[in-house]
């Protein structure tokens, strides 16, 4: 995530297109995610407004994308079955999911899902959901005092020995170094 500079401030209040991809920003009162250029910069508050790098950062975040300005760009039917799935994993991740209760819940066959989020996203969905739990356990883990084990708990890996492989498979440190060096 990047910080709000008065550069970036000034891009969005002038509504700057030659800012749109090098960054996004979510309104925080209303979880909408815009591009610089969005019609709704005028009208932001700047203490609402927070700048993030990437598309799944906001995802993450519980952000959803303008329907103005479509900051993800224009979006196939492949891509916003992708993307649906993505927001429901970033609402859910907390919950055990898998590639059948996904395929269940929107209706499509778990091979058509697997090969859609792999020509779309590059990664299959259980490498997003670890993804996702990921981020929030780094936050949970620099923001907190929960134990790893509780912290695996609250992002739905209730498997301390899981967790923590999977931890360091994906942030390349355990969790509690990770703790130590992000204190």
């Amino acid at each position: 995530m990047y910080s709000l500079t008065k550069k970036r401030w000034q891009a969005i209040h002038d509504q700057d297109k030659s800012y749109n991809g090098s960054f996004i920003y979510g309104v925080a009162t209303d979880h909408r995610v815009c591009s610089p250029s969005c019609i709704h910069g005028k009208e932001t508050n700047p203490d609402d407004i927070r700048i993030f790098k990437t598309d799944d950062e906001a995802l993450f975040e519980g952000f959803k994308p303008c329907s103005e300005c479509q900051p993800f760009g224009e979006i196939s039917d492949k891509a916003e079955l992708v993307f649906q799935v993505k927001e429901y994993i970033a609402a859910h991740y907390k919950n055990r999911i898998t590639l059948d209760s996904l395929s269940e819940d929107f209706h499509i066959s778990s091979g058509i899902l697997h090969r859609a989020f792999m020509t779309i996203a590059d990664e299959t969905p259980q490498n997003y959901l670890l993804r996702v739990r990921m981020f929030h356990a780094k936050k949970l883990l620099r923001d907190g005092k929960d134990s790893v084990a509780l912290v695996g708990l609250k992002v739905g890996i209730p498997n301390l020995s899981y967790f923590n492989t999977v931890f360091k498979q994906q942030v390349g440190v355990t969790a509690v170094q990770y703790r130590r060096q992000n204190k």
